[in-house]
């Protein structure tokens, strides 16, 4: 397995030599956010350390599952220009949000809409030898809209259908409510990230884990994985120190 770190962690203004220090804390790679005011810079970075790259594409203006034209257009447009450009840094994969139902009623029209959008996007990935993984997402508990993806079988059936891989959510899974380990399981050989942080199973804070995690452990071994880990921590509660002088960090990339 792969230990890897997600540059939402660093903030917006880091420099070279934080990914300097990455590089000589034990880290592979990095995903980098496509909304980060220095996402190109973050790119050359990652580069010149010699860090393999991913991709979280953007998602906050560009829903995927909108039923507006133009913003569907715009979206394929940023989405395809990202994949193209992560492609000249040899990047190897792009994590996806599957966008929003704008009410929970919509919910088969907008299923449909992703379906078409996701099979464009991931035929401009795999021409550029990218993956595109479908991540979890946490559900509008209050049932006015519908996030998609939000339930382990509406993702898994995406994943299956389009014959895509997914991402993995720790964070997210855990509000699910669903098992971490049997998730694991249950993707198998489609599971190609993990996004690895921890909550109250009630938001989404990205804190460091900071308890056992044998049965994870256990089950990405028992599927024989070897994708990357990424740590997707939260910026505003911890620093770039913070996370790497961290022993449940340290621990791991010890492994």
């Amino acid at each position: 397995m792969e230990k890897w770190l997600s540059l939402w962690s660093i903030g917006q203004y880091a420099e070279l030599a934080a990914f300097e220090k990455i590089k000589a804390a034990g880290f592979v790679g990095v995903e980098i956010w496509a909304e980060h005011l220095r996402a190109d810079e973050y790119l050359a970075f990652a580069k010149q350390c010699d860090l393999k790259i991913g991709l979280h594409l953007p998602f906050h203006d560009l829903n995927l599952a909108t039923p507006d034209e133009k913003v569907k257009e715009r979206m394929l447009e940023v989405n395809q220009n990202w994949l193209e450009k992560l492609a000249k840094y040899d990047g190897k994969h792009a994590v996806i949000h599957g966008g929003y139902a704008w009410s929970s009623e919509e919910r088969e029209d907008a299923l449909k809409k992703v379906k078409e959008r996701l099979k464009t996007l991931n035929e401009v990935a795999c021409l550029n030898h990218v993956e595109l993984l479908l991540e979890n997402l946490i559900p509008d508990k209050l049932n006015y809209g519908h996030i998609v993806a939000s339930t382990l079988k509406e993702w898994s059936d995406l994943v299956q259908e389009l014959d895509m891989k997914a991402c993995l959510d720790t964070g997210h899974l855990a509000v699910m409510g669903d098992s971490l380990a049997e998730t694991i399981r249950h993707f198998g050989n489609r599971l190609a990230s993990i996004h690895y942080s921890t909550n109250d199973c009630v938001s989404d804070l990205h804190f460091i884990p900071d308890n056992d995690e044998h049965a994870m452990f256990q089950a990405l071994s028992d599927i024989g994985y070897q994708g990357p880990i990424v740590y997707e921590l939260n910026p505003y509660q911890y620093s770039l120190d913070d996370i790497l002088r961290n022993e449940h960090v340290q621990a791991l990339l010890r492994l």
